[in-house]
């Protein structure tokens, strides 16, 4: 539905008052549906401008959620995560991402308003954050980063996580930024990752065991649980040994069992890879990263891929990520799937060619009621400059809003 116009919310906004409203470096022309920046035009879907035409028009009052909706979606009943889909797609046209001070104001338990005066000029990109230090059972030093307020959310470590690279990533700024705009975001470098020991023994049993050690360090008693990738089986283990700790899990790109678990014939073929790892991996020369980078982000531009190669240079030494992949290969939490019992939101791209998007439809039919999303594109994650980056946020902070 959100697809289709609304003439008649058109013909109401053109009604009285100026028809055109400036703010920052933007026009919004109320007559002909309109938003431009410094005069070129601004591209914004039918619902995301009708929103932004309804809070315009409440000249700097709250509008509540209902009446947004009874609005934008006139003589039709839509869930409520629509129009937070709607508003983030609006925050990204409007350069947000990275001020909680923007245009667009959440108020808390009500609904939202317009500020025209919008973010200030010095505004930082990114949120403040400070490294800390937890220990695992075995002493490993785990380094951890928490930024924003709100309800806690603890993302496991993927493959390749540096708390302080890729907060500053194009690849994942946006995405991390808008969690921690309405939750107090904690990431965590695995071990042999990042800031995080990197001459740690690496096993799966200890990478389960260092998530506890994380938030015990931290003081979360109860939090949502972010799995990207690997850190998906490390959130499904981890929910299925202390369920009275996770209240949410959304998966990403995940899987509950390795590649050896589900292809043994492919051994040979990884110990190949592990060596060409081992050799090439912390070179200069990104070649052999590139391998890697193209594999998982087809879609992604020049500047992301060199981006990318740099922040897996960064995260990890050639033995350590051998070592990473060996333990990957061998994960195996499909037992573990019946008894997560916490709501569970799963999403995949459908060709993903690092981890088969059946890898993540395993885990939804597995867990009791879990809720499954197939997004469209090749990337292992959905990149900021995708067309399903709006949705796939939207949906996130949807399902985590959610009672």
């Amino acid at each position: 539905m959100d697809d289709l116009k609304s003439p008649e919310f058109g013909e109401a906004m053109q009604t009285g008052g100026p028809r055109t409203i400036s703010f920052g470096p933007f026009q919004l022309d109320l007559a002909r549906r309109r938003l431009s920046r410094d005069g070129l035009e601004t591209p914004l879907g039918e619902r995301a401008l009708d929103v932004l035409c309804t809070l315009v028009a409440a000249d700097g009052e709250v509008v509540s959620k209902r009446d947004l909706l009874a609005k934008v979606w006139p003589g039709v009943t839509v869930e409520e995560n629509n129009l937070q889909v709607q508003v983030y797609a609006l925050r990204r046209a409007l350069g947000e991402d990275g001020d909680a001070r923007g245009y667009i104001r959440t108020a808390s338990g009500r609904g939202y308003r317009f500020v025209g005066d919008g973010p200030p000029s010095a505004a930082p990109a990114v949120p403040e954050q400070d490294i800390r230090y937890a220990r695992g059972r075995d002493g490993a030093h785990l380094a951890y980063a928490i930024a924003g307020e709100g309800p806690p959310l603890v993302r496991a470590p993927l493959w390749m996580s540096h708390v302080e690279h890729d907060w500053k990533s194009s690849i994942w700024s946006g995405l991390l930024v808008a969690l921690a705009r309405s939750h107090a975001l904690l990431r965590y470098d695995g071990r042999g990752m990042g800031l995080s020991d990197r001459d740690a023994a690496i096993s799966f049993d200890a990478a389960v065991d260092d998530l506890e050690a994380v938030v015990d360090a931290a003081g979360l008693e109860r939090f949502a649980l972010l799995g990207i990738s690997q850190g998906a089986a490390v959130s499904l283990a981890f929910a299925a040994r202390r369920p009275e700790r996770v209240a949410k899990l959304v998966l990403a790109g995940g899987y509950a069992r390795g590649r050896l678990v589900v292809a043994p014939e492919s051994a040979a073929a990884l110990e190949a890879t592990k060596t060409l790892v081992r050799e090439g991996w912390g070179r200069d020369n990104p070649a052999f990263r590139q391998i890697f980078t193209s594999l998982g982000f087809p879609e992604a531009t020049a500047a992301q891929m060199h981006e990318l190669n740099e922040l897996q240079r960064l995260s990890a030494t050639g033995e350590a990520a051998a070592r990473i992949m060996d333990m990957q290969a061998h994960i195996d939490v499909s037992a573990d799937l019946a008894r997560i019992r916490c709501p569970t939101l799963v999403l995949h791209s459908r060709d993903d060619a690092w981890i088969p998007v059946e890898r993540s439809r395993e885990i939804a039919r597995e867990v009791t009621g879990a809720r499954f999303r197939e997004i469209a594109g090749a990337n292992h994650v959905v990149l900021p400059q995708s067309p399903q980056f709006a949705d796939y946020v939207g949906r996130i902070l949807a399902f985590l809003a959610e009672p």
